[in-house]
């Protein structure tokens, strides 16, 4: 089992990402403010059903009662999964005090870098 963690920040808000890999599969955990579990994702990859030269991706979700990160482990599991090939693991938790709408606007911006930084870290290694 390997392990790489990394932070991404802008203003106050900063999103944490720890990644495993467990043979062929990846764990990716997303946590900030509060941390805690709010929502899972799990992403198998897939032949697209419209394109059959590309990857995609099906996305199972559990969110957790009045929890709202679904959106973003369906978007970073989806993302990460038919652009490495990997069966990807998300789980998120994010909370942050009175949160203004901008402030969740970042949030989902940090987690797309995410998204593509690990995706970049996983086709660079080619990690397995």
């Amino acid at each position: 089992m390997d392990l790489k963690t990394f932070e991404i920040a802008k203003n106050h808000i900063k999103i944490k990402c720890g990644v495993i890999v467990l043979g062929d599969d990846l764990l990716v955990i997303i946590a900030g403010g509060k941390e805690h579990i709010g929502a899972i994702a799990v992403s198998i990859p897939r032949t697209s059903l419209k394109y059959k030269d590309r990857l995609s991706a099906s996305t199972s979700i559990f969110t957790r009662i009045s929890h709202k990160e679904d959106e973003i482990v369906k978007k970073v599991g989806d993302k990460v999964a038919s652009s490495t090939g990997k069966f990807t693991t998300v789980v998120a938790g994010i909370h942050f005090d009175n949160i203004t709408e901008d402030e969740i606007s970042l949030i989902f911006e940090l987690c797309e870098q995410i998204a593509d930084r690990i995706i970049r870290e996983v086709n660079k290694t080619k990690l397995s």
